[in-house]
């Protein structure tokens, strides 16, 4: 489906000749409609669309067609704009149909090549905030990771630039492997893309320095290597700011899930205030919601049971930590391009006892120096052990005989495979400022941000607003009991969420 008129052919003589695209009984006006229709009714199993046939065109598995199979939408080159990449995506992904698309995005290892990518990403993840009332909607896609023009992209640029100069001490190390100054060689190749000036032996940031689109435009015009490696660093010092940001507790994480990934998510307490406004009563609760995490021996052995690789597998650390070592399941990451890796180069899922599935992978050269394969009869003591002492030990108690929060007090649920968290839902407006009050008391509330959480629970119910720290709840519930006209309190048990009692019926 094409703009043309003509294509060239090759017989099967080796003649190569020009001919027009209509056929016999097929008007070229109509020929694009004839084609659409031979594919979407199976007579044909491959559409190629050009860009001027990407308008109007539904090719979807939609369910009055014949042809439902799922479609895999190849884009070869992205296109400059994002309207006309959306455009495009737009024609396997429509209403009515039978199943969702599977996009494959060709991008070069080009570190310049980013630059489209990006922003036909920061595109998609508006669309996906219009569509879905949620700017993380398109998270689970590949192409929301090149997504680098936002606020902590920018602090990362600025700081890689700066880093460049010499005005800020490095957040990370050059590369190791480089032979050669690597930050003047970086230095006289911005020189010559115009990001930094030079007069009189001078160097100098231009102003529009720190502007994303003009880096990734700019830097097509280094040599190939210098390209990468500058980009390889400024994506390291953009991970580091991340790092650092949710280690503070500033990280901007949006809307923060409960009980994904396998978890189990059960509320266990349900404290509920009633206050007078304007225009009648409103209710504000307090939900106490326990998070179980870990993953048990029965569990476990049901996703071993599953695994066929020759790495996969239980591994048992080779550190040993108040005379304890723990224990893994590493499961190949399944896409086909990881299997196609080098065998140390390939990337494993790992499965702890107290915290389940973790969210970083490891790649198997990392893996063999820190843990070594055993049976399942090897692993199941160590196993056992922290599943069950994890349900009331943190880890710093567990692999070094004491916490000095626990010490001091305090609490500490680093390492729970049971972690308690209080929501605070209902109608909050008329109460805030109290609200605000309580959470700004906190010793540590500069460095912390107001967290919106939502969870299912196991029993189905669905909850979303903000989470309260533990140690203000207590002060929380006494504002809230001076303000309120009437309250009361629920506790929730394994009975009454078996039989439908309580205040989930209630709801």
């Amino acid at each position: 489906m094409t703009g043309r008129k003509g294509r060239v052919v090759q017989g099967d003589d080796g003649q190569v000749q020009y001919e027009s695209r209509s056929e016999v009984d097929v008007s070229l006006e109509i020929l694009n409609i004839k084609e659409k229709e031979r594919f979407m009714n199976s007579e044909k199993d491959i559409a190629i669309i050009s860009e001027a046939a990407s308008s109007g065109i539904s090719l979807q598995s939609d369910r009055r067609v014949k042809n439902q199979r799922r479609r895999v939408h190849i884009t070869l080159e992205l296109p400059w704009s994002a309207d006309r990449a959306i455009q495009q995506f737009g024609r396997t992904h429509r209403s009515n149909q039978v199943n969702a698309p599977e996009y494959v995005f060709l991008i070069s290892e080009l570190a310049g090549e980013r630059r489209f990518a990006s922003i036909v990403a920061k595109r998609l993840e508006s669309l996906g905030a219009l569509t879905h009332g949620d700017r993380r909607a398109t998270e689970s896609r590949d192409l929301s990771s090149f997504n680098i023009d936002n606020k902590y992209g920018r602090m990362a640029l600025e700081s890689t630039m700066k880093t460049m100069m010499g005005y800020e001490h490095p957040i990370v190390p050059p590369p190791e492997d480089y032979k050669g100054d690597f930050f003047s060689d970086i230095q006289n190749a911005l020189v010559g893309v115009g990001i930094i000036t030079k007069e009189d032996s001078i160097y100098q940031l231009d102003k529009d320095y720190n502007n994303m689109s003009k880096f990734l435009n700019r830097i097509l015009g280094m040599p190939v290597e210098l390209q990468n490696r500058l980009f390889q660093y400024f994506t390291d010092t953009l991970a580091a700011i991340i790092s650092q940001a949710k280690r503070t507790g500033k990280y901007d994480m949006g809307i923060l899930d409960l009980g994904i990934g396998g978890e189990g998510c059960k509320k266990t307490k349900t404290k509920t205030w009633v206050g007078k406004h304007a225009t009648g009563t409103a209710k504000t609760e307090i939900h106490t919601v326990l998070v179980e995490r870990g993953l048990s021996w029965a569990e476990i052995q049901e996703k071993w049971a599953e695994l066929t690789g020759d790495l996969e597998g239980f591994y048992i650390s080779h550190q040993v930590r108040n005379n304890k070592k723990t224990a893994v399941l590493a499961a190949l990451e399944p896409s086909p391009a990881n299997k196609k890796k080098e065998k140390n180069n390939r990337m494993f899922i790992l499965y702890r006892p107290n915290t389940g599935m973790q969210m970083k992978q490891e790649c198997y050269s990392d893996l063999k120096k820190k843990y070594k394969k055993v049976t399942p009869d090897e692993a199941q003591e160590h196993w056992e052990e922290q599943y069950k002492a994890s349900s009331h030990t943190c880890s710093h108690a567990y692999w070094q005989g004491n916490c000095r929060r626990v010490n001091s007090g305090l609490e500490c649920e680093i390492g729970l495979r049971r972690r308690t968290y209080h929501v605070l839902c209902g109608l909050v407006l008329n109460v805030w400022a109290k609200v605000e009050d309580v959470l700004s008391s906190s010793p540590h509330s500069s460095s912390t941000k107001m967290q919106v959480v939502r969870l299912k629970t196991s029993d189905g119910i669905k909850l979303v607003g903000t989470l309260i720290p533990n140690n203000l709840v207590g002060r929380l519930s006494a504002v809230m009991e001076e303000e309120c006209t009437e309250s009361y309190e629920e506790t929730f048990t394994d009975e009454d969420s078996k039989d439908g009692t309580g205040d989930d019926n209630k709801e």
